[in-house]
């Protein structure tokens, strides 16, 4: 099987519980995990990465994502090459602008000049170059060249440039229609060629919100918050419209923006969905299919077999779960998904 899938895993229980999900993961045949950052509603990232690494062998494990608002780069730069050290080669930094993170201890999200500058910063500190701060010459200690792979998780153009420039490749929560993608990786390939870099040598990754079950219906209503999220939220509308998505003119509801602590990481799934009942069905369906895979196994492995056919070499597969493991998901896959994939190479 040529594409890659990561699987997203909250450490929503203690660290140890959290490594051995991710060995299950490892076992499934995923080639990685993306372990949220969310000091107030989640583990500690870096300390569940740790565990994670030293209770598997092959998979990636991933900071997705964390930011530069409540980890100063050299506490960052640290932590990063702390874990890099226990499993080499199998440790990657996904940098976004914060959101719930910060949104939580009453911050604002990283600009996007804080985030050009946090990603630069990170990278030397972790090669073993010297930074200033504040007037103060300081290094990594244990910095070296084995520096592990920064990703910037981007939804909008600026950014998605920046991470052209500084990144070694970029996360995008933008959908998998091509119409989407075309538009994003022109800006990525724009902020490449601005610092003289090979656009080619910027990775891609795409996030696919995956809900699985076997009810093709019942996956939909699932995904109904996170689809509406895609609504509320300025910074998509240029990609659902990529995407040739007929969206009308829609009423939001003001309720939307009272689930705690928002609509796509609902701790309450129920209250979020009745808030969501106001989509029409067919055009549920159409946003379902247009950011991921949604819907029964058969389903998703036909969608998966279309992002591989239109040139998609890497999927971050973002679950509706913020505060439970991804069972449904992980069984899916492991069970039926791969097996079929496989049998078609």
């Amino acid at each position: 099987m040529a594409i890659t899938i990561d699987l997203r895993v909250p450490p929503c229980e203690p660290a140890t519980e959290v490594a051995a999900f991710v060995r299950q993961c490892e076992e499934a045949g995923f080639d990685g995990v993306g372990i949220l950052d969310s000091q107030l509603y989640e583990r500690d990232v870096f300390v569940t990465m740790a565990l994670a690494a030293q209770a598997t062998s092959r998979i990636r494990v991933v900071s997705a994502v964390t930011n530069p608002m409540t980890r100063h780069p050299s506490v960052l730069a640290s932590a990063a090459k702390t874990v890099s050290e226990l499993t080499p080669g199998r440790v990657e930094i996904w940098v976004g602008r914060g959101y719930t993170a910060v949104q939580s201890i009453g911050e604002k999200p990283a600009t996007v000049r804080q985030m050009r500058e946090s990603v630069l910063s990170l990278k030397r500190l972790m090669a073993g170059e010297e930074m200033s701060f504040n007037g103060t010459t300081s290094r990594l200690r244990f910095g070296d060249a084995d520096v592990p792979p920064v990703y910037i998780s981007a939804n909008g153009p600026r950014t998605m440039e920046v991470a052209g420039e500084v990144a070694d490749g970029a996360v995008l929560m933008i959908g998998l229609h091509p119409g989407a993608i075309k538009l994003a990786r022109h800006h990525l390939d724009e902020g490449a060629r601005r610092a003289g870099r090979d656009p080619a040598e910027v990775k891609l990754i795409l996030t696919a919100t995956t809900i699985i079950h076997e009810d093709q219906r019942e996956a939909r209503e699932m995904a109904r918050p996170l689809c509406i999220s895609r609504l509320m939220d300025n910074s998509h509308a240029r990609w659902l419209e990529a995407s040739e998505l007929k969206l009308g003119s829609l009423e939001l509801p003001k309720e939307l923006w009272e689930i705690f602590p928002d609509i796509s990481h609902a701790e309450d799934q129920e209250q979020a969905r009745k808030v969501c009942a106001f989509l029409p069905d067919e055009l549920l369906a159409q946003i379902a299919d247009t950011i991921g895979l949604i819907g029964t196994p058969e389903h998703c492995v036909k969608r998966i077999k279309e992002a591989e056919a239109s040139g998609i070499d890497h999927l971050y597969l973002m679950t509706a779960n913020t505060f439970a493991f991804p069972h449904e998901e992980l069984r899916a896959f492991k069970e039926t998904i791969f097996p079929m994939l496989a049998a078609t190479v």
